[in-house]
């Protein structure tokens, strides 16, 4: 069943059972990127897919996070990630600049998950506007990811969260992308059911990710007996 007949059918039921308050988890792509036209969110800007994979390829714990849940995905951007690595530090070799060559090549075509994304961003359409029933649609920032939990957060309404300046890029997003753990997320989206600061409201939040100690994305038996002990 297409992604977006899921969430027709969802919100039908939600109407239905008249629930009271229904919290919408979306992704990324839908945010509007600050300073572009109304309209143009994360999914549609042609600088972003890019520098989403440079800012995951820069940090291990996010790496870890990919090669994880994606497989084959993840095991490339393993590769994108030593291969930056080595550029940085003065070891790359033909080969080594080849490959990132042709993965930001690719990546400027376009992105593997960029379907994914995009489909993401179209259940907005089914929110944006919307009176007949009360919701609220979360998007996670752009890097959102297993991690501490600080318990602080920030909230952006509507855009995609960045950091203020352009670093010195070709590319405008290079740099400024931010994001929030699945647990500080856990604790904004709690907040906002118990407070409803953001009925009809398209947002994000934000929290400090500088711990890159790379965290399992699923909690295991072993690991709650491990906790226990």
């Amino acid at each position: 069943m297409p992604f977006v007949e899921v969430i027709r059918k969802i919100i039908l039921s939600v109407k239905v059972a008249k629930i009271n308050y229904f919290v919408m988890v979306g992704g990324t792509g839908s945010l509007h990127v600050p300073g572009q036209f109304y309209g143009e969110c994360a999914a549609d800007h042609p600088e972003f897919f890019l520098a989403y994979r440079r800012a995951l390829a820069a940090s291990e714990a996010h790496t870890s996070y990919m090669e994880e849940r994606l497989g084959i995905l993840g095991s490339s951007l393993r590769e994108y990630r030593n291969a930056r690595i080595a550029e940085r530090e003065g070891r790359a070799t033909a080969e080594t600049k080849a490959y990132i060559e042709k993965y930001e090549g690719e990546l400027r075509k376009k992105d593997k998950a960029s379907d994914f994304i995009k489909a993401g961003r179209t259940t907005y359409m089914f929110f944006d506007g919307n009176t007949s029933f009360r919701w609220t649609y979360v998007s996670p920032s752009a890097l959102y990811r297993p991690g501490k939990r600080t318990g602080q957060y920030e909230i952006v309404v509507d855009e995609l969260p960045l950091k203020d300046q352009p670093a010195a890029s070709e590319n405008s997003l290079d740099g400024r992308l931010l994001g929030v753990s699945v647990a500080d997320l856990a604790i904004a989206i709690a907040d906002e059911i118990q407070e409803q600061k953001y009925v009809g409201k398209h947002w994000s939040a934000v929290a400090d990710l500088s711990d890159d100690t790379p965290t399992p994305s699923y909690v295991t038996l072993q690991s709650l007996e491990d906790v226990a002990q």
